[in-house]
């Protein structure tokens, strides 16, 4: 009688570091209300960017570190479209907002303002500032998340002098 022959199984490829923590319960379930948290604070600071500290610089800088939590607990990205794509539309913004005003005779990125009073926030100032924030905002965001999903997708394999 011959020795029952069991078939080899395959090694299982070693988990790189940021694979311990995908689909972490404990990470998952954080990350959905900080995620809100975040992105809603990053809202507040995009909407009250033209008077009080924030913009559209620092809002996208918080909307793309939740959205790279929300890739680490998850595996995948909430975004369904590439970010890239939003940067020429950040910039056209931007760009359209500081000629409207020139070409109307005005000074480049004057900004207008008014108030607007509705029976739910009452009384709130609006301004074209706002747009050119959120054309920042979108560059931001699609640059930030663009070096960093690169930096996701780098594995590397060549050893250097100090490594362990």
């Amino acid at each position: 009688m011959s020795p029952r022959r069991v078939p080899k199984k395959a090694p299982k490829a070693e988990p790189g570091p940021g694979d311990l923590l995908i689909n972490d319960p404990i990470l998952k379930t954080i990350s959905r209300a900080a995620f809100a948290l975040v992105i809603l604070f990053a809202l507040l600071l995009l909407w009250r960017g033209h008077n009080a500290p924030g913009g559209g610089f620092i809002a996208g800088l918080m909307t793309v570190g939740a959205l790279i939590l929300h890739r680490i607990a998850n595996g995948d990205s909430a975004l369904r479209a590439d970010p890239t794509k939003v940067i020429p539309w950040g910039l056209a913004l931007s760009l359209t907002t500081g000629l409207v005003p020139y070409l109307l005779g005005g000074p480049f990125l004057k900004s207008d303002y008014g108030y607007i009073t509705t029976a739910l926030t009452g009384e709130f100032e609006w301004a074209t500032a706002l747009l050119f924030d959120l054309g920042v905002f979108l560059v931001v965001v699609g640059v930030g998340l663009s070096l960093a999903y690169d930096l996701i997708e780098v594995q590397p394999t060549e050893r250097v002098e100090g490594d362990g």
